[in-house]
């Protein structure tokens, strides 16, 4: 994970490309990558797999520019304006003598990348043909993100009941990444509780979940609102020293070797500044 952020931080424009038959746990682990640095990174997925997510928990779908071009050196053009009316949008292009059809193209563009990371692809030869006629900056990088390539089928995880899938949308959609310690923070609102008609107890081991599924930073903080309880949370690491740690400052013991339940604050606002703070104090990275 920290290879692969450094190569991102020293990139200008990243990519990330998925295969037709990308599996949901590849899905995920994009959608966690692109949050490194979502104002540069771009990502190639099926538009199949991305409504399927979307109209269950409400992922946004991938950003796509369809380009029309004119050979102008085949006929000059001197204006150019359009208008959009109600479910029409009319390019008008000013030019003397006949329009030849010819000079006219269009299709998907794509912007140059200097860093391509491509995700659920058998192989590495794979992965190298699906990008090689994408645009590129330079002598753009290329990162290979290797699945399961021991000819086996990766163990079928346990399946979830429609109530935890749901929270667990609702955990994937509102996570975000602070790269500067390490740390996924997601927020859990009642609301997101009443739709879902799940409970807070299901959050610690949905994280777990979550975390066999994608490609993760070392640290997570889930903080949740829950009847009149105020702001709850919980911190949890694969560093177990550093969630001992966590618990001797709060005066706790751990539930689990991975996981600590925070003391309890009057709002997300506070939740956030104050577990930040102890992060500082603790030097998390």
């Amino acid at each position: 994970m920290g290879d692969l952020k450094s190569a991102i931080a020293s990139a200008s424009a990243v990519l990330i490309v998925l295969p037709e038959t990308v599996r949901d746990k590849d899905y995920l682990a994009a959608l966690q990558i692109q949050k490194i640095a979502p104002q540069k990174t771009e990502m190639i997925v099926p538009e199949a797999k991305e409504l399927e997510w979307k109209d269950s928990f409400g992922t946004q779908s991938s950003k796509r520019e369809f380009v029309i071009d004119i050979n102008t050196t085949i006929t000059p053009v001197d204006e150019l304006r359009y208008e959009k009316t109600e479910g029409v949008l009319s390019i008008y292009l000013s030019h003397k003598g006949a329009f030849n059809e010819k000079a006219l193209s269009w299709g998907e563009h794509r912007a140059p990348a200097d860093l391509f990371i491509t995700l659920g692809f058998s192989s590495e030869s794979g992965a190298k043909k699906a990008i090689e006629n994408l645009p590129r900056k330079g002598a753009a990088r290329h990162i290979w993100v290797e699945g399961d390539t021991n000819g086996h089928s990766a163990p079928t995880p346990t399946k979830l009941s429609i109530i935890s899938a749901g929270l667990l949308g609702r955990l994937v959609v509102r996570s975000r990444i602070d790269t500067d310690t390490n740390t996924l923070w997601s927020f859990i609102t009642r609301d997101d509780f009443t739709k879902t008609n799940a409970s807070p107890r299901e959050l610690p081991d949905l994280m777990t979940t979550y975390a066999s599924l994608a490609t993760l930073p070392e640290h997570a903080l889930v903080f949740w609102q829950h009847d009149e309880a105020g702001t709850q949370g919980f911190f949890r690491s694969e560093d177990t020293t550093l969630v001992g740690t966590v618990a001797r400052r709060l005066g706790k013991t751990p539930e689990h070797q991975h996981h600590v339940v925070l003391s309890p604050f009057a709002n997300f606002i506070e939740a956030e500044m104050e577990t930040r703070k102890l992060l500082r104090e603790l030097k998390v990275r």
